[in-house]
């Protein structure tokens, strides 16, 4: 599997430390509900500042009160979310450019790649050691209807077990192989089928919500 070459980051709560940031601790309902596109933005900075600064090692767990602080500011100043629908990958991409920028991070994003193209750039910013925000995007355009992609968990004698299901979804790629992409969402490590992935776009979505954003050098 090709994977991040640092640890991903870390948050401290409850006595343990997640694989990633977790709405479901944010300290707003809206955040709650509907934060993960800002979620994904924040771990992917913290990523690459821990990447530029500690390069053989990642940087300590961040405390979850530090985390919901820069959750909070990163959602007023550059991602604004409409209650019960978060944020599109047109705005995600227009917030993350200022925040690169800001930050002094030399990339620049963009949303949306085609179809056939994705895997191939997921491998190419994977290969470059940067995170990939992932859109499981809702359904289109019978969006009444309740079809979700699952997700998986990698159990200790290597199979892969049904976790949950989910629709209109950011997620963070931090690891792909021929069949598998690893995900970070909740604060936690998920796994999604590649094939199940494109079957629930080309049937259930599209790929102009369900996509990456992709980052190319400034």
């Amino acid at each position: 599997m090709i994977t991040l070459n640092h640890p991903y980051p870390q948050v401290y709560a409850e006595g343990m430390c997640s694989y990633g940031g977790n709405q479901m601790l944010a300290k707003g309902s809206i955040m709650k509900e509907c934060g993960c596109g800002v979620v994904a933005a924040l771990d992917l900075v913290l990523y690459l500042r821990a990447r530029d600064t500690f390069p053989r090692a990642s940087a300590s767990p961040l405390p979850l009160r530090e985390y919901n602080d820069s959750l909070e500011k990163l959602g007023r100043r550059y991602f604004p979310l409409i209650p019960h629908f978060g944020i599109n990958g047109l705005f995600l991409v227009a917030g993350l450019n200022r925040l690169l920028r800001a930050e002094g991070l030399p990339y620049r994003a963009r949303w949306m790649v085609s179809g056939n193209k994705i895997w191939d750039r997921i491998e190419n910013m994977l290969k470059r050691d940067l995170p990939v925000i992932l859109s499981v995007g809702p359904n289109f355009p019978a969006v009444w209807q309740k079809h979700r992609l699952n997700f998986y968990h990698k159990l200790h004698n290597g199979t892969y077990q049904k976790s949950v299901a989910i629709q209109a979804h950011y997620v963070t790629a931090t690891g792909l192989d021929a069949e598998w992409l690893s995900v970070s969402s909740w604060g936690k490590q998920f796994f999604i089928n590649r094939a199940e992935y494109d079957q629930y776009v080309r049937k259930h979505s599209n790929y102009l919500f369900s996509n990456i954003v992709y980052l190319t050098d400034r």
